[in-house]
């Protein structure tokens, strides 16, 4: 009896060594999982901010088709950052034309195109004074008046009744990256009469519309 005894508890032992070897080598896994993710590339824009009239320039209007200042007492304005205000020319019978010049600076990485032009209205003309020194012939002479913007190849020209946008795309009005344009301001009337009295013409915000492509 001892030695049965003793054989069931030696193969009892084995059983339990072999179990407790079987235990000591499982294998484990974990899985680790990344979801949902994503990315905004945020855009550089360097180009808008970086169209503007040239900073210091000095500005001057001549009579349209020459080389000659205009005479007298004018205001050719002044042209900074993206405006270009105060621009305060005469007409007469004689110089019935005058064209002021800025310079526009492209200090971005990419070649401008010119878009669009357009006015915020269209122009406005009157008498400048009133009893005797009223023009009588005011409204034949403001029917012809006009102020164009050239900027490259492209033109815009707007009147008392004429307040459309002009689409330049596909125009050669370009400035190249780190270059520089040249907008040219003309404002004129074309009546075969003259004023028999001073005028008042008001030109409203002409917008230059530039893109990158």
């Amino acid at each position: 009896m001892e030695k049965n005894n003793g054989k069931i508890v030696a193969v009892v032992a084995l059983a339990i060594a072999v179990v407790a070897l079987s235990v000591g080598f499982a294998a484990f896994s974990a899985t680790l999982t990344i979801q949902s993710a994503t990315a905004t590339v945020e855009k550089n824009d360097e180009f808008s901010a970086n169209i503007n009239y040239t900073e210091g320039q000095t500005l001057k209007c001549v009579y349209t088709g020459t080389e000659t200042e205009v005479e007298g007492t004018y205001n050719a304005g002044t042209a900074s950052g993206k405006t270009w205000t105060g621009v305060n020319v005469p007409l007469t019978a004689g110089h019935k034309s005058v064209t002021c010049t800025a310079q526009i600076t492209n200090a971005s990485a990419y070649t401008a195109y010119l878009r669009q032009i357009s006015i915020a209205s269209a122009l406005t003309c009157a008498s400048a004074g009133t009893g005797d020194d009223a023009a009588s012939n005011a409204a034949a002479v403001c029917a012809t008046v006009s102020a164009q913007i050239k900027v490259g190849g492209a033109t815009g020209t707007f009147t008392t009744t004429n307040s459309t946008a002009v689409d330049v795309t596909g125009s050669t009005s370009t400035i190249a990256a780190n270059g520089t344009g040249t907008a040219e301001l003309t404002i004129a009337y074309t009546s075969a009469i003259a004023a028999d009295g001073d005028l008042s013409v008001t030109i409203p915000t002409i917008s230059l519309l530039y893109k990158t492509a």
